[in-house]
């Protein structure tokens, strides 16, 4: 009878939780969507970086099992060097930062403002507009029913049922003046990521890329406040059973902080990816690389790999040493010398990333 008593309040307690907020992917604790801003500034205090922690409606956990061979089964060659060396000579710096210019030109992309709300629509506008002459890519907003702000997806139809994912989030924040308000430019965290992800699609249409996999694109809504966007795509994914071979992080590329231009995450990502990620760093981009560790979920990566899938994050520096000025509202352009250099190696990674798995 004791059993059954704690079993019913625990459940009512479960019921009655709007969302459920965890540090660790493991254990959760009820919270409410007013309190994310505070623990938004609270992470960013701890750890700076990105995200720091996950929320959903449901503390769930769909780990596929039944793809575990899929997975295995990765080819991690590297044999298309004359598509891929086409495709990075037409990466331009200039573009990238006329980009990264114009998105952080919002007052704040914070998830639940209007000008948040306004860069989701103007982003699929813009992708709408690059990909206009493609019949065979789709560009739409994924509408999440607890906040306004919207996520990008797009997606470039292959010719079979397996998909590869890259994806950044789009909403920024101020953790020194937390909420819709604030002043929240995010040119580095993450306007460059999003650069990269647009200059990527630009090139693969420029050059007429035909896909024989499925690339999708995503920009996430909410990541500043728990990984919130990438957590509601990924759990759909997995609840669907894609088959997705591997899901690329892009958050926060242009700013050069460290002696390694990239920085690959290795806590909460995929190890064999991850070596192949280095392989293309030293075949095609040519710039020191190393590897670090977030030890938090710090990036939309955590929420792919936290629902079974392959997930990579290339970081633009060590964590400790990676930029000062995110999450405030000095992350400009002008703290990058109003260049976007550095992002171009984000960009040659991506291109590499998707032409060489997509066999």
């Amino acid at each position: 009878m004791f059993k059954i008593i704690i079993l019913i309040f625990t459940v009512s307690i479960y019921a009655q939780a709007e969302l459920w907020l965890s540090y660790d992917g493991v254990n959760f604790e009820p919270t409410t969507e007013e309190s994310l801003g505070k623990r938004a500034v609270k992470s960013h205090n701890t750890n700076t970086y990105c995200g720091g922690f996950i929320v959903m409606e449901r503390p769930e956990h769909f780990l596929n099992k039944s793809l575990d061979q899929f997975f295995n089964l990765q080819n991690y060659t590297i044999n298309r060097e004359a598509v891929v060396k086409d495709a990075l000579s037409r990466v331009q710096e200039r573009r990238l930062y006329k980009f990264i210019e114009k998105f952080s030109s919002y007052k704040t992309r914070y998830y639940k403002s209007s000008d948040g709300v306004r860069a989701a629509k103007d982003l699929a506008k813009n992708w709408s507009e690059i990909t206009s002459t493609r019949s065979d890519i789709n560009v739409s907003l994924y509408k999440h029913r607890k906040w306004p702000q919207d996520s990008v997806v797009l997606e470039i139809k292959g010719r079979t049922n397996q998909n590869i994912i890259i994806g950044g989030h789009l909403d920024s924040i101020n953790t020194n003046d937390e909420g819709v308000h604030s002043h929240a430019p995010g040119a580095d965290d993450n306007a460059s990521g999003i650069s990269v992800l647009t200059e990527t699609l630009r090139v693969l249409v420029e050059s007429n890329y035909q896909p024989k996999n499925n690339i999708i694109f995503i920009a996430y809504a909410a990541e500043e406040v728990g990984l919130r966007g990438s957590l509601e795509i990924a759990q759909k994914y997995a609840k669907e059973n894609k088959l997705i071979k591997g899901v690329l992080q892009i958050d926060g590329t242009n700013y050069n902080g460290s002696s390694k231009k990239i920085v690959l995450i290795n806590d909460h990502t995929n190890s064999k990816q991850n070596k192949f990620l280095g392989n293309l760093i030293d075949r095609y981009v040519n710039v020191s690389w190393a590897y670090d560790t977030c030890g938090y979920a710090c990036s939309d990566h955590y929420a792919w790999t936290y629902n079974g899938f392959i997930a990579s994050f290339p970081a633009e520096a060590y964590v400790k040493e990676e930029n000062p000025f995110i999450h405030t509202e000095n992350d400009t352009v002008e703290v990058m010398n109003n260049r976007a250099n550095h992002a171009v190696y984000f960009t040659k990674l991506s291109l590499a990333y998707l032409i060489e798995l997509d066999k």
